[in-house]
């Protein structure tokens, strides 16, 4: 029996190796991750079918401008080479505001609408990191260059779609009146992303990344149901609006291992 309990004894780890093996790297980390950023719209590329909708010199077309970007990840880190996350973030609100000559001539007017896009998207994210000459070593972490891809879906909010600066109709004398209106519409669009940037990794412990990301939330349509000028409610079918929503992005990250 004494010769039993030394062996285990002389067989357990000894405090300085404990410690060694704890300062050892793992070969994988769970992360928590906040981002920021702004989202810079392109055109919104708007075919509007006529009839019902009147042709206008300036056309329909137009940017929905920028808005900032709020989001929130949960990710997987493996060999510092792949980042696998889940993520969900907002950018709101974009506007559309486009004034309008009908080519029939008669007064002008203003189409407006606002924005949101939601969106959950599954990324994948190759990291420099431990790749020879991608990356620049500090006192306390790495510098270097990560890209990356998305696919998910993104609810498409549509929000006070009108025709404003009318002239006076009815009881709205002597106030500008306004027409096609209609106070929301959701769409679930197929959404994808690329992404290319450079992080910075402090000792394991957190990163902070920036850099470009396009983002394409596809095609959707304009409202279907509006209420028009003289409070009639109008079904126009088929005849929506046709439009799409692509940005170019900044963002910056901030990753946080657990």
């Amino acid at each position: 029996m004494k010769r039993h309990l030394i062996n285990f004894f002389l067989a357990m780890p000894t405090i300085s190796q404990i410690a060694q093996s704890c300062n050892e790297s793992r070969d994988y980390f769970f992360y928590i991750k906040v981002d920021s950023g702004v989202s810079c719209s392109q055109n919104a590329n708007i075919t509007a079918p006529y009839p019902p909708w009147y042709p206008a010199t300036q056309g329909y077309n137009a940017k929905l401008g920028n808005c900032p970007i709020a989001g929130i990840s949960l990710g997987y880190e493996l060999l510092h080479t792949l980042d696998l996350e889940v993520s969900i973030a907002n950018r709101s609100i974009f506007k559309y505001n486009k004034f309008q000559t009908p080519t029939n001539g008669g007064d002008s007017y203003t189409r407006e609408f606002d924005l949101s896009v939601t969106s959950i998207l599954f990324s994948a994210n190759l990291l420099g990191q431990n790749i020879r000459h991608l990356n620049y070593q500090t006192n306390y972490g790495k510098i270097y260059p990560m890209i990356g891809a998305g696919i998910g879906a993104s609810d498409l909010l549509i929000t006070n779609f009108r025709t404003t600066g009318l002239p006076p109709t009815g009881d709205s004398s002597p106030y500008s009146s306004f027409s096609s209106e209609n106070q929301y519409t959701l769409h679930r669009n197929f959404t994808y992303l690329f992404m290319a940037g450079f992080e910075y990794s402090h000792s394991d412990r957190w990163a902070i990344g920036t850099g470009y990301r396009w983002f394409n939330a596809g095609q959707f349509k304009g409202p279907q149901y509006l209420r028009a000028a003289n409070g009639s409610a109008v079904d126009v079918g088929n005849d929506t609006w046709n439009m799409r929503f692509r940005a170019n992005e900044w963002f910056i990250e901030f990753k946080i291992f657990i």
